[in-house]
């Protein structure tokens, strides 16, 4: 086959898989949004959190769940495109006139490639980003104070790891007469009885701290006890505990998979401190090393998948991609339980479905070349062929 045919009919293929790919992103993306909607609803409905703030959230955590829909927007892409070519007699033209069908396979490696180095960035740069992002909002919304929730002669738990006790409360919920704290923190406790206090924010420096006016502070630590009397005493909350606010107003976090793999070992490491196990955490951060491989593996299953001969139509190529998705989710969460539960290696519960999905393309390539059937896709293709006669019955019966 001449260099220029093959380079027409390559780019042919490879803008085939585009459109569908396209599709699939904005698809898989719209299905995971939906369901971040009811966080959307809580925070706004029971925090008072504005919608343009909850949306920012959200579009912080684009990234995060962009690291999963591109590949499975391209497996999706790889089966429409060539099972199109294939439903059209197009794979049958091309061995008809002496083209071997690995001529569809470098469109689909290419793009495969350029998929697991765009999910690569966005592990390594997209979701820091995002997350530096929706610590950066979380923080705006502590210094806002959205909503106080200090209330006049009752005991308040609105900072974490803090109770508050104060007789008089200004209606913007910073300014408090009278006032009594309790801090608990590590073996440290602390007391505080004050005139005054007042909650305050330093947007420059990313700052939020509590200060007090003419009072008493009580140290206990041990066997050691202190009392302190002050004029002007300032409790500074660090950048976790602003955070911790943050969350506490908005019942809003990251979850592990949300996380960068900076915030991932942190974490690991606050909770090797504290005693507290880190397995879960140790998987989720090789998962984050083992997504971008997940289009290399569906490029590969793809191809002998996509070729298949099918009497179902062009169907077959959406129906399979939701069943592959299925399959991959269920050796994900297989390999999380697995080696949470220290059955197995974290980095093999993380690798665990790559493996499996790049066994089962091996496997399916090796048929396809051999021009074998496959019994479970012989099942499958009946199936669908049987409920697309059925619905077509029904619609006839129906006019």
């Amino acid at each position: 086959m001449p260099r220029v045919m093959r380079l027409i009919l390559q780019r042919y293929i490879f803008r085939e898989m585009m459109i569908p790919m396209g599709v699939g992103i904005g698809v898989f993306t719209f299905a995971f949004m939906m369901g971040k909607v009811f966080r959307i609803v809580d925070m706004m409905v029971e925090h008072g959190v504005p919608l343009s703030f909850a949306a920012r959230l959200f579009l912080c955590l684009t990234p995060s769940f962009l690291v999963f829909v591109t590949p499975m927007a391209f497996l999706l892409a790889v089966l429409i495109a060539l099972g199109r070519l294939s439903a059209d007699r197009e794979i049958l033209a091309m061995k008809a006139s002496g083209v071997g069908v690995g001529r569809v396979i470098p469109p689909v490696i290419l793009l495969a490639i350029i998929t697991s180095i765009f999910t690569a960035l966005l592990v390594l740069y997209g979701v820091p980003y995002g997350s530096k992002s929706f610590k950066k909002t979380l923080f705006g919304l502590a210094q806002a104070k959205i909503r106080p929730s200090l209330r006049e002669g009752a005991f308040n738990d609105a900072f974490p790891r803090m109770v508050i006790y104060a007789e008089k409360v200004s209606p913007e919920g910073d300014i408090m007469e009278n006032v009594m704290v309790y801090h608990e923190e590590g073996g440290r406790r602390e007391m505080i009885f004050a005139r005054r206090g007042y909650l305050l924010a330093e947007p420059e420096k990313r700052r939020i701290f509590l200060r007090f006016e003419r009072g008493t502070l009580h140290q206990e630590e041990g066997t050691t006890y202190s009392i302190m009397d002050f004029q002007l005493y300032d409790f500074n909350l660090s950048y976790e505990k602003q955070l911790l606010l943050a969350r506490h107003r908005t019942g809003m976090r990251l979850l592990e998979k949300e996380m960068s793999v900076a915030d991932l070992k942190e974490k690991i490491k606050d909770y090797i401190r504290r005693g507290k196990s880190i397995r879960p955490l140790l998987v989720e951060l090789h998962f984050k090393f083992a997504i971008p491989f997940a289009a290399l593996v569906f490029g590969l299953l793809g191809i002998p998948l996509g070729l298949y001969q099918t009497r179902s139509g062009k169907s077959w190529g959406f129906v399979l991609s939701i069943f592959v998705v299925l399959i991959y989710y269920v050796m994900y969460c297989l390999g999380k339980a697995m080696a949470a539960g220290g059955l197995i290696p974290p980095w093999s519960g993380a690798w665990l479905p790559n493996l499996f999905m790049a066994s089962l393309g091996g496997y399916l390539l090796l048929k396809a070349s051999r021009e074998s059937p496959v019994l479970a896709l012989e099942l499958l293709d009946r199936l669908m062929e049987g409920i697309r006669t059925v619905s077509k019955q029904i619609a006839s019966e129906r006019r």
